[in-house]
């Protein structure tokens, strides 16, 4: 996170708790890592649809949308190290691995959808965050205005409408090579998904299982690692929570390591692979005790729900 206005609450921790020298190790890339990961992925979620197709009970079907959402989920947060340019040495490299791999499918491209996240980074605890909407507090007072974020309705054309305005403002665009990535992609899920199920097999074995545990679980985790059931003007000073949670919780709400949130934020170049040894090296400094570390995520938002509603939060307009 840079420093604007003077407010940077990070950045002591960023050059104390791991020493240069560490943070260049960390940050060495393993593409090896990336491909096999990735090539899982992916098998799985084409056995998960082989299996539904073969079988066809309603049962097996769901089971295997659960698989294919929540591994493309795994997908989409090696993506986001894509959106860093972290999964190559190279960019091109990386941008075609990602693009043509990862990001493709959802018709997002790493060169127009890493400016929205990059700025996310840069000004965490500020207005100027694009994502401040998914963390901050103003629009989640009340138990409703929580409920309408968690299921999407009031967050899905917000998010949309960060990456789009920012693409108009640089006036950049898809060019012909993105076209045919996305296109291509598009063409080969319908026309598989169609022949394997029938018309049901692209909207209810893709386009629903990523809504529901990709992008609802990737907001509710950037929710619930920034957060705090308190007043934005006190949460901006420590939006930096790691999560420990159990094994069922990292599977769907933070695969790939993505809940040792704050090594990721401290030190962006180190890829998702390296973030354990990160967050146990940093975790050994006595600085590092500063930093929140929570249990469970579903505990967390518990919490905040039984905190709510918080009048500190509300505009004052709404203010009894």
């Amino acid at each position: 996170m840079a420093e604007v206005d003077g407010f940077d609450p990070y950045q002591p921790y960023r050059s104390t708790l791991l020493t240069p020298e560490r943070v260049r190790a960390l940050s060495q890339l393993r593409p090896g890592i990336v491909v096999r990961d990735a090539v899982l992925c992916w098998a799985t979620i084409i056995a998960a649809w082989t299996i539904a197709s073969w079988d066809g009970r309603a049962w097996v079907c769901l089971l295997a949308a659960v698989f294919v959402g929540s591994r493309y989920y795994a997908l989409y947060i090696m993506g986001h190290d894509g959106l860093h340019r972290r999964l190559f040495p190279t960019r091109a490299a990386n941008d075609r691995f990602n693009d043509l791999v990862i990001l493709g499918p959802i018709g997002a491209i790493t060169r127009l959808n890493n400016r929205n996240h990059l700025a996310h980074h840069q000004y965490l605890g500020h207005a100027e965050d694009p994502d401040r909407f998914k963390h901050a507090c103003f629009n989640k007072s009340e138990r409703l205005e929580l409920a309408a974020f968690l299921v999407g309705i009031t967050s899905v054309w917000r998010a949309a409408h960060n990456v789009l305005v920012g693409n108009r403002a640089t006036g950049d665009g898809y060019t012909v090579r993105d076209l045919a990535i996305l296109g291509g992609w598009q063409v080969a899920l319908i026309g598989g998904l169609t022949a394997a199920f029938g018309w049901w097999g692209y909207p209810l074995m893709w386009l629903l299982p990523v809504f529901v545990f990709t992008y609802l679980a990737d907001l509710c985790r950037s929710f619930l690692e920034h957060s705090h059931p308190e007043a934005d003007a006190t949460a901006d000073h420590h939006r930096l929570i790691t999560f420990e949670s159990n094994a069922f919780e990292r599977w769907f709400l933070a695969p790939m390591h993505m809940n040792l949130h704050v090594a990721h934020h401290l030190w962006v170049g180190i890829p998702y692979y390296n973030l354990p040894v990160a967050d146990a090296e940093m975790s050994q400094h006595p600085l590092a005790r500063e930093l929140e570390r929570r249990g469970s995520y579903l505990a967390y938002l518990w919490r905040y729900w039984r905190a709510l509603p918080l009048d500190e939060c509300k505009p004052a307009g709404r203010l009894a």
